[in-house]
């Protein structure tokens, strides 16, 4: 009986058992089935739809509502990541100007923090660049409706509307993109003026020493535009063709010299004898002397120098200083304008061997020697 009885318990404590773990299997089973069912939303190029599936990636949930994923489009989250109930995939197609995708996590994150629960969609038309395009989207501000659409703003571009404003269903977006282009400009280097005191040059008068010339650069700028206007210019690139060249001035500080006390006479002098070719005596020292030493560098004898003597007695009476206040001749030559003088000299103003150089050239030029300059002046009275 004791047997028998401890049996009884023993069968019936098996049957418990077997009860026991079908109902833990069973619990265990739909604790499983409920965590591997997923319901999450698909935006299929703007399509959206609801799909629920035991798939574990984002794969698995678009082959579940059918969803073909084309060479090139963008899939966000990527392919291969695994989903949790809840969550949204989008599929899109990029632009031609290689645009980042906009996901719809990202339209609830901001729909969640408007407080916004809701993922209705508004029409709004988007224009870039005169190229207008409706787009639906469930973005709640200007800033998501463009990212929706595509569109990557660069620094400079501009908005019609401001990216923060609240999106309007029917409204028009304007986008003006910024253009960028290399413009090159040849620009003129200007020349500066040195002045400087010299003591050799009579005071109050100016002798330009060095010729001031304009240099040339050139120079290549990155200019950025918004609707056809210049809005930021930056030099990217300067090259100097043609260096500028500064122009010095010499400042006469000198005293003005007395008339040489062997002229024999003004300007306008006719005291001397001037009728014979032969050369006189000269003291040393004089500007007659100078004359005649430099004459004899051109090769001119005493003959010559005669007639040369004879010549610049007429007309200046060899004084550095002299001047027809008829003509305005001036010098021991009687340059006209004396400022001719200036290319044998800066201080032409009172050096004699300067004007006496000048001189000797100029008759060398025009008559070939100083008694041919003194023949024409006998026969015209000037030379």
């Amino acid at each position: 009986m004791v047997s028998l009885s401890m049996h009884g318990w023993h069968t019936r404590a098996t049957k418990w058992l077997a009860r026991g773990t079908a109902v833990a299997l069973l619990a265990a089973g739909t604790v499983g089935y409920s965590a591997q069912h997923k319901t999450v939303t698909i935006d299929d190029h703007g399509r959206v739809s609801q799909v629920s599936t035991f798939g574990a990636t984002v794969a698995d949930a678009l082959d579940a509502r059918g969803v073909t994923v084309a060479a090139g489009d963008i899939v966000s989250p990527a392919l291969g990541e695994r989903i949790h109930n809840g969550d949204d995939i989008a599929v899109r197609t990029p632009s031609q100007d290689g645009l980042d995708l906009v996901s719809r996590t990202d339209v609830a994150s901001r729909s969640a923090a408007a407080g916004r629960t809701d993922l209705a969609a508004s029409t709004v038309t988007v224009s870039v660049d005169g190229k207008a395009e409706p787009i639906s989207t469930t973005a709640i501000d200007v800033r998501g409706a463009l990212q929706d659409a595509g569109v990557v703003l660069d620094a400079d571009d501009v908005v019609s509307v401001d990216l923060d404003a609240a999106l309007t269903a029917g409204q028009t977006i304007t986008v003006t993109r910024a253009q960028t282009a290399a413009v090159t400009v040849t620009e003129v280097l200007k020349y500066q003026t040195t002045k400087k005191n010299d003591s050799s040059i009579e005071k109050g008068t100016k002798v330009v020493k060095t010729k001031g010339s304009n240099g040339k650069s050139v120079t290549t700028y990155s200019v950025t535009t918004v609707g056809g206007k210049e809005v930021a210019r930056t030099a990217v690139a300067s090259s100097v063709v043609t260096e500028a060249v500064d122009q010095v001035v010499l400042i006469g500080t000198g005293e003005v010299a007395a008339k040489d006390s062997d002229s024999g006479g003004s300007a306008d002098s006719s005291d001397e004898d001037s009728s014979g070719p032969s050369a006189p005596a000269v003291k040393p020292g004089t500007a007659r002397a100078l004359g005649k030493e430099l004459a004899a560098d051109r090769g001119w004898g005493d003959k010559q120098f005669g007639c040369l003597e004879a010549l610049w007695t007429r007309e200046s009476g060899w004084s550095t200083t002299a001047g027809n206040k008829s003509s305005g001749a001036y010098g021991i030559p009687q340059a006209l304008p004396g400022s001719k003088m200036a290319s044998a000299g800066p201080n032409w103003r009172t050096d004699a061997e300067t004007q006496i150089k000048w001189g000797l050239g100029y008759i060398a030029g025009r008559y070939g020697t100083p008694c041919g300059a003194w023949s024409h002046f006998q026969s015209h009275n000037w030379y």
